[in-house]
């Protein structure tokens, strides 16, 4: 190749190169559609199995009030309840419309709320009976109750 023809054809490939850089950056996409690579799978019960994981998780709930211990997580509730994780994250975000937090801390706040209207537990102090009840922090605690009930816990209590 002659030197004549070797610097335009430099020109032109820089140019392609230049435009071909500005189209990926514009449309995102780099030899594949990197968001359809990153879309979450769904996973999908039929209603009846999942009516029936929902009563079981709600009696098992009921009876063993394992949101009482403060590190219980999704995966431990579910092999206590020998089910897929995936299928009990299901049940909840599907039927209860809330995440697992947001599922465990509602059980936590009416746990609570019946130890304010308890007569026995009316010496202890507010933090006590959040901790005693599975919460870790009590930011979290006072959250989830001003969320739940609308008042704060302190005005829950003299109320």
């Amino acid at each position: 190749m002659e030197l004549i023809y070797y610097y335009p054809m430099m020109l032109i490939l820089a140019v392609m190169l230049y435009y071909m850089s500005l189209k990926v950056i514009i449309n995102d996409r780099f030899l594949f559609d990197i968001k359809e690579m990153t879309k979450r799978k769904t996973f999908i019960l039929e209603e009846e199995d999942s009516k029936n994981l929902l009563n079981t998780l709600t009696i098992f709930m009921n009876e063993k009030k394992p949101f009482l211990e403060g590190d219980i997580s999704l995966i431990t509730l579910a092999s206590s309840i020998e089910v897929n994780p995936k299928a009990l994250s299901y049940v909840i975000n599907e039927h209860m419309h809330k995440n697992f937090n947001q599922y465990i801390n509602d059980w936590r706040i009416e746990e609570v709320k019946k130890r304010l209207n308890d007569k026995k537990y009316s010496n202890l102090k507010m933090l006590t009976i959040a901790f005693d009840c599975g919460f870790n922090s009590k930011s979290t605690f006072n959250l989830a109750f001003k969320k739940a009930t609308g008042l704060s816990p302190s005005e829950y209590r003299s109320k």
